[in-house]
């Protein structure tokens, strides 16, 4: 990416003003590395947040995708966090979810920074619907990520492609013409293995509902992973494979040597969340264009095509926190209009104030967001309720049968001993 350009917001909107906060050091907490663009935009935020506030003085602790059991480490020591930001479906299966934060209800209730509308009324619905758990809403997303198929307009257009696709044999046929005139259909990254499970996320989510796969962790007999669903999801997926529509080298790719191919126009369209134009800005052509499909639909299936999987980031007051008011008014500033537009621009990313348009590259997921009946969460809800399940078996396993080292009948196996074992050890 190029350069991050200087940002100056102001003061967010007329109705925003400054609190009169006495002389205060605010402990502030980030999920983000200092050098990324999402937190050189939070620095000049708290900047102008300074400015509007004399005497008070933030304190930044730059910690990285790790900041959660960070913060909550140092929380269990004593330390004083004031604010602090993570995945919120890491913070449902975590603070927000364990009752170690503040309920952030009464401030969504209140005026926003930019008219005396609440707050939560200038935010997607969907999301902040993801974000309530145990009947209180103890977080507040600011920044997301959709995941969809992201692919090159220009590939599909030469393989006569000239329409979207929203079933699943519209898209094999799409992916097929692509194969034909002489390019890759899907790129995948092999060691990746929480891109690899939405193929699967988003199948049984078509096939059988979006409730589906809660149901079959829960299932103590582990019988649920038999249902026929499953198997015609993994079908699917091997079909993809054997047809050619993912290269077969694909299996040895180490990241990021798949997106690469798409950046390259070598290869049409991977699936993944929206900061792939992002990350792949340096390396496209000037003449790129950037297409974003909803995963399709499955014929006689139960899932809508407008549901999406979303990979949010909020911001948590801890419960204990000393400047618990200070915070609160920093998450309004945040979430006004000028700060998620600089946001949005300058990082490109999608922001949660549904009055902010996002970056070119990510209009038509912006569009998707803005047509979305369900914002669904990443593996369908087992992040947040069976966070180490989620990933040391359901993850886990499935790489394994997408990789090929595992087949279809021993994957539901396989699935149906570590459901059993789990719940007896639990």
């Amino acid at each position: 990416m190029g350069k991050l350009k200087t940002i100056g917001i102001g003061i967010a909107a007329s109705l925003w003003t400054s609190a009169s906060f006495a002389a205060t050091e605010v402990h502030y907490w980030s999920f983000w590395n200092e050098p990324e663009p999402q937190a050189k935009v939070i620095k000049a935020l708290i900047a102008e947040f300074e400015a509007a506030n004399p005497g008070v003085k933030f304190k930044i602790a730059w910690n990285g995708r790790e900041n959660q059991t960070t913060v909550r480490n140092a929380l269990t020591g004593g330390a004083n966090i004031d604010l602090m930001d993570a995945d919120m479906d890491g913070l449902n299966g975590g603070i927000a979810g364990q009752g170690a934060a503040l309920p952030l209800d009464d401030l969504l209730a209140s005026a926003s920074a930019d008219s005396e509308a609440a707050l939560s009324n200038e935010l997607y619905a969907p999301l902040l619907a993801n974000a309530k758990i145990n009947g209180a809403t103890s977080q507040v997303p600011y920044a997301f990520n959709t995941y969809q198929i992201f692919y090159n307009k220009g590939v599909l257009k030469n393989a006569g492609v000239n329409s979207v696709p929203v079933t699943w044999s519209e898209f094999v046929t799409a992916m097929t013409a692509v194969k034909d005139s002489g390019k890759n259909a899907i790129a995948v990254e092999g060691d990746i293995a929480f891109y690899n499970i939405n193929w699967f996320n988003y199948l049984i989510a078509r096939i059988a509902g979006p409730d589906f796969l809660l149901k079959a962790v829960e299932d103590k007999t582990g019988e649920t992973w038999r249902d026929p669903a499953v198997r015609k999801a993994l079908e699917f997926e091997t079909a993809l494979w054997s047809d050619g529509l993912i290269p077969a080298e694909s299996k040895g790719y180490q990241w990021p040597a798949a997106q690469e191919t798409v950046a390259f126009g070598e290869t049409a369209a991977e699936l993944v969340g929206s900061w792939l134009p992002t990350e792949l800005a340096d390396k496209v052509d000037d003449g790129f264009q950037w297409g974003a499909m909803n995963f399709p639909t499955v014929e006689d299936g139960a899932g809508n095509v407008d549901d999406m999987i979303i990979y949010a980031i909020s911001y948590v007051v801890p419960k204990d926190a000393e400047n618990a008011k200070i915070a609160k008014d920093f998450i309004r500033f945040a979430l006004s209009k000028k700060s998620q537009t600089a946001m949005a621009n300058e990082a490109n990313i999608g922001v949660a104030n549904a009055g902010v348009d996002w970056p070119g590259v990510l209009a038509e997921s912006q569009q998707a967001v803005a047509g979305a009946n369900v914002l669904l969460s990443e593996n369908l809800g087992l992040k947040v309720a069976y966070t180490d399940y989620s990933k040391n078996v359901y993850e886990a396993t499935h790489n394994k049968f997408f990789l090929g080292q595992i087949t279809a009948d021993e994957f539901v196996d396989q699935m149906v001993e570590q459901t059993i074992n789990y719940w007896k050890n639990r």
